[in-house]
Order: structure tokens, then sequence, then C-alpha cells
């Protein structure tokens, strides 16, 4: 008789199991879920977002220290003679946004060459489109710092020297350069 009720216990047991509600797909389980294994995915998301943007930052903050060094310029020799250019009112190569640049150039030469002066002179002109045309062919971002700018001037140099016959210009300088 010891069997029966240890069956009977047995299927007691059973029947409690069946009783007990089955576990299946309940939304307040996966919110739960979805908090505890995500929030602390979200948060270090959003702490790698927050080094990374002071990294950032640090890295273009140091550019821009970089790139307004004060650079310190060798002093040039005094010129024998200056020839002036007059004004230059040129529109930049930009296509997205154009933009204006009024500057005026002068020639540094060897005063006592008087071949060269002449020269100089008869072919205002001439210079004045090969000056044009450089200016014309160039981006605001090629010339908006002083260093750019003192690549302007050599480039211009070398292109007025390759059509003088009578020597060469020893330097361009610029006067109110500006950029609208």
């Amino acid at each position: 008789m010891g069997e029966p009720e240890d069956i009977d216990i047995e299927s007691g047991e059973e029947q409690q199991q069946e009783e007990q509600p089955r576990e299946g797909f309940s939304i307040g389980k996966l919110i739960e879920w979805l908090l505890a294994n995500m929030i602390p995915v979200i948060i270090a998301v959003v702490i790698s977002i927050i080094f990374i943007v002071i990294y950032v930052n640090a890295q273009i903050s140091k550019k821009s220290e970089e790139e307004y060094e004060t650079h310190k310029l060798s002093a040039k020799p005094d010129p024998k003679a200056i020839f002036t250019l007059d004004d230059f009112k040129v529109n930049t190569a930009d296509r997205d946004e154009p933009h204006f640049i009024r500057v005026k150039f002068y020639v540094a030469y060897d005063g006592e060459n008087n071949k060269l002066q002449t020269e100089l002179i008869d072919r205002k002109i001439q210079l004045r489109y090969i000056i044009l045309s450089i200016l014309n062919s160039k981006q605001k971002m090629e010339i908006d710092t002083n260093a750019l700018k003192e690549v302007l001037c050599e480039e211009i140099k070398n292109a007025i020297n390759n059509v003088l016959k009578y020597g060469e210009v020893e330097d361009v300088f610029y006067d109110e350069f500006v950029i609208s």
C-alpha cells in the first residue's frame, strides 16, 4: 500500500507542475531583458563617443594652434627699384562659392638695369595678364594664409621672369590683399 501513496504523491506533483504557467513570450520579460542587457551597452557607447569627441577636439585645436603660429619672416634686402602693377580685382576659381580678390602687386628689380625698367613699362599689360591668369586659377583655400600668399608671389615672380628678356624681377610684393 505504500506504493499507491507514492504514486499519488508523484501524480500530485505532476499536477502542480502542469498548473504552473508555462514560460512563453512576454513583453514584460522582453523589456526586462533589454533593460538588463542593453543599458550597459548604451552607456559604453555614449562614453566612447564622449572620449572620441574630446580627442578629436584636442587634435583640431592642436592643428589650429600650429596654423596660427607666428611665422618669422626673414627680412628681405631693400630692392633698388619698385614697379607698380596697379590694382587687381578678380574672381577666384571656386565653383561652390565664388570669392572676390582685391590686391595690388609691386615687383622689385635692379634699378640700374634701364633695359629691364623699359621692358617692364612696355610689357605692363602682358604682366598684368599673367597675374590675372594666375589669380583666376586659384581657389580661396589656395591663397588664404600668409604662407600661401608668399607661394603665390613666388609663382608670379617666376611667371614674370619667364617672359622678360633683359633681366629678372627680384621679388613680388602685394598690398591690400583682400578676399571676400
